[in-house]
C-alpha cells in the first residue's frame, strides 16, 4: 500500500523537541514555492507557501500501519525527534515512529529507507483533490521544491 492512500494527514504545527530553525536557507518562511514531489496524490506541481525551515536529519521509512497492518512503503518524511532509536541509526535499521502525520503511524516499527540532512520544510499547499489549502504539511526536503516565481 502506498502512503498516498492515507489522505487524512495531521495539520497541526506541532514540532518535535529539539528541532532547530534553519538559517541561510534557499526558501525562507513566507516564500511561494512549487512542489516537485508526490508524497500525496495532489502534491506534484502544487503551489505552496513555506511555514518553517529546519536543520535536522530527515528519514524515509517503511512501516506497517498500526490500524490496518498494511505496509506503507517509503513514507517521506519523518525527522529526528519523530523516531526513536538507540545510539545512532543507519539505512536498513529499525526505529519506532513517534510522528502522527497519518493515522496508524504513531507507535509503528519502521525501517529506515533513506536519510538526508538537507533543509526540511513545513508548508501549506493547495490540494486540487480537496479544493482547499492543506496547512502545516510535514515534511518536504529542499530538493523536492522550486521557487514559485520561476
Amino acid at each position: 500500500m502506498n502512503h498516498m492512500d492515507h489522505m487524512h494527514h495531521d495539520e497541526s504545527s506541532h514540532l518535535p523537541p529539539g528541532i532547530k530553525v534553519a538559517t541561510n536557507v534557499k526558501y525562507p518562511v513566507g516564500a511561494r514555492i512549487e512542489l516537485l514531489t508526490d508524497h500525496m496524490s495532489d502534491m506534484y506541481h502544487a503551489k505552496a507557501i513555506v511555514d518553517g525551515v529546519y536543520d535536522t536529519t530527515v528519514y524515509s521509512v517503511t512501516y506497517n500501519d498500526t490500524n490496518t497492518n498494511e505496509q506503507i512503503t517509503d513514507h517521506k518524511w519523518v525527522v529526528d525527534g519523530e523516531v526513536k532509536y538507540e545510539g545512532s541509526v543507519e539505512v536498513g535499521e529499525q526505529v519506532t515512529i513517534l510522528a502522527k502525520h497519518m493515522p496508524g503511524m504513531q507507535g509503528a516499527t519502521g525501517t529506515i529507507e533513506r536519510m538526508t540532512t538537507e533543509p526540511v520544510y513545513m508548508i501549506d499547499y493547495y490540494s486540487s483533490d480537496q479544493d482547499r489549502w492543506i496547512k502545516n504539511h510535514q515534511w518536504v526536503v529542499e530538493s523536492e521544491i522550486k521557487s514559485g516565481e520561476e
